[in-house]
């Protein structure tokens, strides 16, 4: 009987470790089930898959204006559901864009300054001048004088101007009688011209006509003599009416980059002369 108890028992504990290792394996088999049937909702319920197809528009800065869209998206895998929000600084959708046009009445034409399209100018002038006669047998000699002084310059319009002078006038007429004999007569005289300034041309460069009249009032007249080599100094009185007199003016010229001018002018003695001499002058100017 001793002998058959063991090998009794070895068969018993044989038996009941088969049936645990039986038992065992549909636990283990079991278990990988539930973890991928619980990971595979994991994965399919990943928002960030869905963001890269919610387009983000950017519109061109037109207006200062800000609207805010909301976008709800609904992931079919899941019960689970994201919300996105935007901002965008562009107009909201409807909103008009302005059409900035320019308006021809609102642009501001900046014209080129015109030296006669501006306020009163002051300038100055300098000029020779020269005594010339009409008498006939008159033998008048070069005897050149000067004129200087300032001028005024009131624009009318871009063409006229009125055009009044202040001039210092030194006046000098020498005619030879005989042969080593002659007279020389220099004035001194406050000369007022005014006229009336025509500005012709479109450019910088104008040609320039000047006419008007004259008023002079002589401050002194000296008369030098010489006869054989002898020299005699005569002073004339000037008094009253002597001291004043009158005339017309002609010039013609040009005037360069505005300002520049250039002009021969003649000034007819209307009180003295007898329609028998008058005054030539060439010179510069200059309008500030």
């Amino acid at each position: 009987m001793k002998s058959y108890i063991i090998p009794t028992l070895l068969i018993i504990l044989m038996s009941c470790t088969i049936s645990l290792s039986q038992t065992k394996n549909p636990t283990t088999t079991k278990k990988p089930e539930t973890s991928v049937k619980s990971t595979a909702p994991k994965t399919t319920t990943n928002t960030t898959t869905k963001k890269p197809s919610i387009p983000v528009v950017k519109p061109p800065l037109v207006e200062r204006e800000t609207t805010t869209t909301t976008t709800t998206t609904t992931l079919p895998s899941t019960s689970t559901s994201s919300t996105t929000t935007i901002q965008s600084s562009g107009p909201s959708k409807g909103a008009k864009v302005k059409d900035e046009k320019v308006n021809e009445n609102d642009v501001e034409v900046v014209k080129e300054p015109n030296s006669n399209s501006g306020g009163v100018r002051f300038g100055i002038r300098a000029e020779v001048s020269q005594f010339v006669s009409f008498k006939i047998g008159a033998d008048v000699s070069f005897s050149p004088g000067f004129n200087a002084g300032l001028i005024v310059n009131i624009p009318l319009s871009e063409t006229f101007a009125i055009q009044p002078e202040v001039l210092y006038a030194m006046n000098v007429q020498q005619s030879n009688e005989i042969a080593g004999t002659f007279e020389r007569l220099t004035t001194g005289s406050i000369l007022t011209p005014v006229t009336l300034n025509i500005n012709l041309g479109k450019s910088s460069t104008k040609f320039m006509v000047n006419i008007g009249g004259y008023a002079n009032y002589y401050l002194n007249s000296t008369v030098e003599k010489t006869f054989l080599k002898v020299k005699v100094l005569i002073s004339n009185d000037l008094t009253g009416t002597d001291r004043f007199s009158y005339g017309s003016v002609l010039g013609l010229g040009v005037k360069l980059n505005k300002s520049i001018l250039i002009e021969a002018r003649s000034f007819y003695d209307l009180k003295y002369s007898n329609n028998k001499a008058m005054v030539t002058t060439l010179g510069v100017g200059y309008l500030f």
